[in-house]
């Protein structure tokens, strides 16, 4: 019985790492806030730099020698840089294709988180969950643009996802409140400088 609760806890974080809470946040905003005008091109790059780009860093592990001889850290790392490279490229096309300020709001959040992070983590070496950071800021968003149902419905599915963080020990409590505050005071500065 334990081996199988520990292997569905496992199961839980692999299918529920960021880039999938970023893609189903855009999906929300596309079909329930019309009034953001987001052409489907546009979706469709939200889901690439928000989603597909940063996840590939898992894959290319093994194709990049220094990151694969540092095993689970290498591979963080390159989760990060691979996120980051999104976050900026997505920035990018969002301005050059004028899309709405909310969006841009979005891009710069997953931008700042990326960057807080590693900061944190390779900067300071205090180690914050990137997992946290990544699904607790789309929640945040869908509260912060008054899509309450949905964010409901993702704050609990938080739940089971970050105790299934502890119980799998990938993450300390610690550094899962970190992660969390990190996108919250994030999107707090946005808030007061973009001001969308």
């Amino acid at each position: 019985m334990r081996f199988t609760v520990e292997k569905t806890f496992r199961v839980l974080r692999v299918v529920t790492v960021p880039p999938v809470f970023a893609a189903a946040f855009l999906l929300t905003v596309y079909f329930l806030q019309p009034d953001w005008r987001m052409s489907i091109l546009q979706l469709l790059c939200g889901i690439i730099f928000l989603g597909v780009l940063p996840v590939s860093g898992y894959g290319l592990q093994k194709y990049i020698p220094y990151f694969r001889e540092k095993g689970r850290e290498g591979q963080r790392s390159l989760a990060m840089i691979c996120s980051a490279a999104g976050y900026l490229l997505g920035l990018v096309i969002a301005l050059a294709t004028r899309a709405p300020d909310a969006l841009v709001a979005v891009y710069l959040e997953y931008l700042l988180c990326g960057i807080a992070m590693l900061i944190f983590n390779k900067g300071f070496h205090l180690r914050a969950s990137g997992h946290a950071c990544g699904i607790v800021a789309p929640v945040l968003l869908l509260v912060y643009f008054k899509l309450y149902v949905p964010a409901a419905v993702g704050g609990l599915l938080m739940i089971p996802v970050l105790v299934s963080s502890v119980k799998t020990k990938r993450h300390t409590l610690q550094q899962l409140i970190g992660g969390g505050l990190i996108a919250a005071v994030c999107l707090v500065l946005i808030h007061f400088s973009y001001r969308i």
